[in-house]
């Protein structure tokens, strides 16, 4: 079985609630999660948020629109990770991380990084390597013997923050880094207000209900119209990350 989890949570310092933002009619949650439900290979989505009461929003969310939601640790996300995956039955053999800040994501860039995983017979597959596919459809695929080694070994904040470092770093993972050469860079995950305003005008652009916008439309609309990129022109990628990374020096 193939499993997608996507984290969420209310909490965040730069823009608390982004999840249950509105664009038109649906929350960022729920664009993401109709945009991801579209992968030929995913067989089952939960939503892994905290057991911070503010996430009961979240829940209460995922209830409605009928998709499973587990709860665990708000800041240790790869236990959170670890834990979902263990109360699956049956336990699957392949995990798809997602966060919730990538409401562009795009279901064919999913089932090529899965497809990867399987084909190429390795343990670790991302596409979040520089240099980068586009920020904001980021996509991790792993199985569950390299989740539960980092789940093991992992002790950085870093690590139990962002999940997979430890996949990355070490050497008993066995992995695949997909790099997407282009001589331009945007940052279309929604950490700050400006970047949500940005999704705002891409859905504007080029959502329809019948048809799903890939990464490539995208792209082609921003380089039609560059000005849109001023309106989070002061964002940072992976900001979070790196605001980890510099707080393990400190534990």
């Amino acid at each position: 079985m193939i499993i997608g989890i996507v984290q969420a949570r209310m909490g965040s310092t730069r823009f608390p609630g982004k999840v249950l933002r509105y664009i038109d009619d649906k929350t960022l949650l729920q664009h993401m999660i109709e945009r991801i439900q579209r992968s030929k290979l995913i067989d089952k989505f939960v939503i892994a948020t905290s057991v911070e009461a503010e996430n009961s929003l979240i829940e209460d969310f995922c209830n409605k629109v009928g998709v499973s939601c587990f709860r665990g640790s708000e800041n240790d996300v790869l236990d959170r990770y670890y834990k979902c995956v263990k109360s699956l039955d049956p336990l699957p053999d392949i995990i798809v991380r997602m966060t919730a800040d990538c409401p562009l994501s795009d279901p064919n860039v999913i089932d090529f990084v899965v497809r990867e995983l399987i084909d190429k017979k390795v343990d670790y597959v991302t596409n979040s390597f520089e240099p980068l596919f586009e920020d904001g459809f980021d996509v991790e695929a792993f199985t569950f013997e390299a989740l539960e080694v980092a789940w093991k070994n992992s002790t950085l904040r870093s690590e139990r923050e962002h999940v997979t470092p430890y996949m990355k770093k070490s050497s008993a993972i066995n992995k695949i880094y997909k790099k997407y050469s282009h001589d331009y860079i945007y940052k279309l995950s929604v950490d700050t207000p400006n970047d949500f305003k940005l999704i705002q005008n891409i859905f504007s652009q080029l959502y329809s209900p019948e048809k799903i916008f890939t990464m490539m439309d995208v792209v082609n609309l921003l380089k039609s119209y560059p000005e849109m990129l001023d309106i989070n022109s002061e964002s940072v990628i992976n900001e979070g990350y790196k605001k980890s990374l510099s707080m393990d020096k400190t534990d």
